[in-house]
């Protein structure tokens, strides 16, 4: 990746120079990185937000209270999970996904990720569960998607809130495709293993 990055770069350079735009491709290099720069700040402010209110969650016994309330949705599609400590980072990685904050939800991911591979023993070959999680946490559904929300209301946008429902509607399709190919390579797997 570094030499794709480093031969756009060169390529970018010699074509400006060449062009006699050299001045203005350096100017434009130079106005991207402050605004990267401010874009990083905004969005570090609202990381470490949500991960200061799912901390607090976890102290204070919220996240303990949905892990009890989500349980017949988390046995389902984890059966053989067994330990609270996973289920209870499953959950809090779904619930900053859930709020469209999938950024700070890396850091829950990480940990039930962790987690899952200890209880698979740490085996090269990954389990159903960490399947079904990586494809529940990639294909989740945002209900308030606010880094979307931001970027747009950042970018100008009359109406930033107005991919929310659209948005919605196309996430539950592709999370329920997800899912159900999830269990046909499931069973396909558990087949092939008898």
């Amino acid at each position: 990746m570094n030499y794709i990055w480093a031969g756009m770069m060169v390529t970018g350079i010699l074509f400006s120079t060449v062009n006699g735009t050299i001045g203005q491709m350096s100017q434009s290099m130079m106005e991207s990185c402050e605004e990267a720069i401010y874009f990083l700040l905004g969005m570090a402010g609202v990381m470490g937000m949500w991960s200061g209110l799912m901390n607090i969650a976890q102290k204070t016994g919220l996240v303990h209270r949905m892990c009890n309330l989500l349980r017949p949705m988390t046995r389902q599609l984890f059966p053989q999970v067994r330990s609270e400590e996973t289920i209870s980072a499953i959950v809090m990685s779904f619930a900053t996904n859930l709020m469209g904050v999938g950024n700070s939800s890396t850091i829950f991911a990480l940990k039930a990720m962790e987690r899952l591979d200890e209880e698979n023993g740490g085996r090269p070959v990954a389990s159903d569960a960490m399947c079904m999680f990586l494809v529940m946490n990639m294909y989740m559904v945002q209900l308030l998607p606010m880094t979307v929300l931001k970027l747009r209301n950042d970018a100008g946008s009359a109406a930033p809130e107005s991919i929310v429902i659209p948005a919605a509607i196309v996430e539950i399709v592709t999370m329920a495709a997800a899912m159900v190919l999830c269990h046909i390579c499931e069973k396909m797997g558990g087949k092939e293993r008898a």
